[in-house]
Order: C-alpha cells, then structure tokens, then sequence
C-alpha cells in the first residue's frame, strides 16, 4: 500500500512538472539579459574588419585631388658649350650656365575624367564598408539567435533529464513491488545518459557561439555575456514587390557595382583622349660670363736709368654678352597607337561590360534571395503557429493521457516513455523554428541592404 502511494505521488509531482514547464516555453525571462540592440551598436563601432574597410574607402576619397592635379614641374640645371681644352667659362662665346623649367599640360578634359574615375572608384570602396555593415548586423544577429535557442535547449533538455529523474524513480518503484520489469529501469536510464551527453554537446555549442559574438564585438574571447531573454515572433508585413524596390534603392553591394560602372566609363572616355598628344611646355635661361678682350693704347715707359718714351701697349677690357632665353612646346606622338592606347580602349570597354553583366547578376541573386527568403518566411510562420497552438499541446495531452494508463497498467513504459519524448523533441522544435524565422529576417535585411525590423 505504502508503495502504491509513492508511485501516486510521484504521477501527481510529474503532472504538475509537465504542467508548469510546458506553460514556462513561450513565458519571458526576467534579470538581466544580453540586448540584440546593444550588441549590434556594439559591432558597429568596434569591429576591426568593418573598421578597416572605412578606413580603406577613406583612403580612396584621398585619390581624386591627387590625379586631378597637374603632374610636378621638372627643373632642370646644367651648362652648355663648355669647351673641354681649359674649361673656361668666359672664353667662348655659346658657352652659359642653364636653368630650365618643364611643366606637362594635359588636354582639356583629361584630369576632369581622372577625378570623375577616381571619385566613383571611392564611392564604391565606401558601399563596400556598408556592404561589410549590412553582413556584421546579420551574423550578430544570427549568433544571437544561435544563443537563444541554445539556451531554450538547454533548458528544456534539463527539464526533461529532472522528468526522467523521476521515471526512473517510479520504474524502479514499481519493479520493486512486481509491477514492473527491469528492462523499464534500464531504458530509462539509458535516456536519462542520453540527456546528461546532450547537454555536455549544447554547453560546448554555447561557448562557440559566445566566442563567436565576442569576435564580432572585438572582445575578449573569455568575456562574459548575459544570457539572451525569450524572444517574440517578429511581425512581417512586407511584400516582394516592395522588398525588390528596396533592394534596388538601398543594397549597399548594388550600388558598389554601379559606382564601379561610372569609374569605368570615365576611364573608357580617359584611354580615347589618349590618341591625342600631351604637351611639354619649357622655359631655359642661359646667363653667359662676360669675355675679356685685348686692345692697343699708348702708355708712357721709363726705364732704369733711362729716358721716359711713350709706346703702345695691350689693356684688357670687358665685353658684355648678352644672355640667352628659350621657349620650347613639346608632345608626345601616339605611334604605337595600334598595340597601345587601341588596346586600352578595347580594355575598358570590355571592362564595362564585365561590370554591367555583374550588376545584372547580382540583381538576379537579389531577388532570388528575396523571393526563397519569403517562402521561408511563411513556411515558418505557420510553423510556429502551429507547434505553439496545436502540435504541442497536443503531445502534451498524449503524455498525460500515457501517464494515466501507465499508472493503472493499461500501456507499457516504453510507450510513456515515447511520449515523453515526443513532446521533448516537439518543445525544441519550436524553438529551433522560431530562432530561425528570426535569422531568415536577419538574411533578408542583408539581402535588401535596409534594417527592416
């Protein structure tokens, strides 16, 4: 008789068990919880890639005044008709020190296509930073949901080790007074080492995806996170039509491609223009020495001892020469045009249209990802409608049911076992769903390039 009462008592602490923690699935955590906001913000500002990437499009924003400039002036200095026999500088008369000053002037157009090429490559370098923030917010958030729904397993799979604490218990109870077999213990600790062994592979899954936002956030990999709170089923109200015109507006990585498109066609017209010359102009000024002459003049000699008497001597006197300006205008002749600037041009037209043919593409994938994601959208909304309000209580109704027969020996163990089981398996599918209708919104925001939700 005593133990006919523990076996009824333990049915009724099972039943209230089943009771409170199927009602806890879709109940809110309280305390303190990891914020989805926070950590994103978080990400935004610390992450050492997505850092690296703006100060890369930075780094492109610098290029167009360089290229738009006017290449250096050449100065150049040196003498000229220095003759080798004494090295005198004034003894002939071409001979002058020279100073020269070059200067390489394009063709109108030519630098205004340079800074538009330029300005378009930055402009692409800067969607591709936004690009890289699109796809930090999306693995954030799907490291998020990882967590959630590791946590939820975790949980639910302790929960149901306590339930089976107590199937043990009852089997063992009811082989000890002949109602029950010792194949019923057995099985029943098997499941109860199943249990203990998935939690040890849920807790390693948990430290990964901790790790993992850690990462994203730049911080220590050993830092400590809050656990995430339950979350709500985000409410979608967007349909494709919108979404496609969103994505063409919006999607960072499009308009990296477009601004790539532009670059081209101005570096397209730049290989044209260079068919024609560029010209040198150069400026020389050549200063010469004034050259010593020799001319006769009468000069009066007395000699020792002797009588004063004039004769004619040489005095040198100097002669000023003029210098020398030069102005000279230079080009370069495009002779080797055919294997050259042709082959330029063919270049980047070919170029363009690469880059045309990615665009497409990669509008195609944009919507293709919009439309698959859609579809799982609704798959997995009818999902969670349908484990929250059928599937589940419904199992949960099939395990009470069990238990009842199992106490009065109308099924066997194994059969309240499954059921236990069942409804396990069920409570983490559900959750498993919904974490995952929340990474398919994370995909979909990175697929359109906009924050939706």
């Amino acid at each position: 008789m005593k133990n006919k009462l523990i076996v009824y008592v333990s049915f009724i602490a099972i039943f209230l068990f089943l009771t409170i923690s199927v009602s806890s699935i879709f109940a809110q955590s309280g305390g303190e919880s990891l914020k989805l906001d926070k950590l994103i913000d978080e990400a935004l500002n610390n992450n050492p890639e997505l850092k690296a990437a703006w100060e890369r499009a930075n780094a492109y924003h610098e290029r167009p005044p360089q290229v738009s400039s006017l290449d250096d002036p050449r100065i150049t200095l040196g003498f000229s008709n220095l003759p080798v026999d004494d090295f005198d500088f004034n003894k002939q008369d071409m001979t002058q020190k020279v100073i020269s000053l070059s200067q390489e002037v394009p063709l109108p157009g030519i630098l205004s296509l340079k800074k538009e090429s330029a300005t378009q490559e930055a402009n692409a370098m800067e969607k591709r930073a936004k690009e890289l923030e699109s796809i930090l917010v999306k693995k954030v958030k799907k490291a998020y949901y990882n967590l959630y729904f590791i946590n939820k397993a975790i949980d639910i799979t302790e929960a149901n080790q306590e339930l089976l604490e107590k199937f043990v218990e009852i089997t063992k109870t009811k082989y000890s007074v002949g109602r029950g077999i010792q194949q019923d213990v057995l099985k029943a600790q098997v499941e109860l080492s199943k249990m203990e062994e998935k939690i040890i592979d849920l807790e390693q899954k948990k430290s990964t995806i901790k790790a993992e936002l850690n990462t994203l956030l730049n911080r220590s990999q050993e830092e400590l996170l809050p656990e995430p709170p339950n979350i709500k089923k985000t409410t979608f109200t967007y349909n494709i039509e919108t979404l496609q015109t969103l994505a063409e507006e919006t999607r960072p990585a499009l308009k990296d491609v477009a601004h790539l498109i532009k670059s081209r066609e101005a570096a397209y017209q730049l290989a044209k223009k260079d068919y024609l010359p560029s010209l040198t102009f150069t400026a020389s000024y050549g200063q010469r020495d004034n050259r010593l002459r020799s001319r006769p003049v009468r000069a009066t000699v007395t000699p020792v001892g002797g009588v004063p008497d004039e004769v004619t001597v040489l005095s040198n006197a100097d002669r000023d020469r003029p210098d020398f300006f030069s102005f000279m205008v230079g080009f370069k002749v495009p002779l080797w045009f055919h294997s050259k600037q042709s082959r330029k041009v063919k270049e980047n037209l070919r170029l363009i249209s690469e880059a045309k043919a990615r665009h497409e593409a990669l509008k195609n994938g944009i919507f293709f990802g919009i439309k698959d994601i859609l579809e799982k959208e609704r798959r997995g909304s009818k999902l969670i409608e349908l484990y929250r309000n059928e599937i589940i209580p419904q199992a949960k109704a099939s395990l009470d049911s069990a238990m009842a027969a199992y106490e009065v020996g109308n099924v066997d163990f194994i059969t309240l076992l499954d059921n236990q089981l069942t409804l396990f398996n069920y409570r983490l599918s559900y959750h498993q769903v919904l974490a995952d209708y929340e990474k398919d919104l994370a995909e979909l925001e990175a697929v359109v390039g906009k924050r939706l939700f």
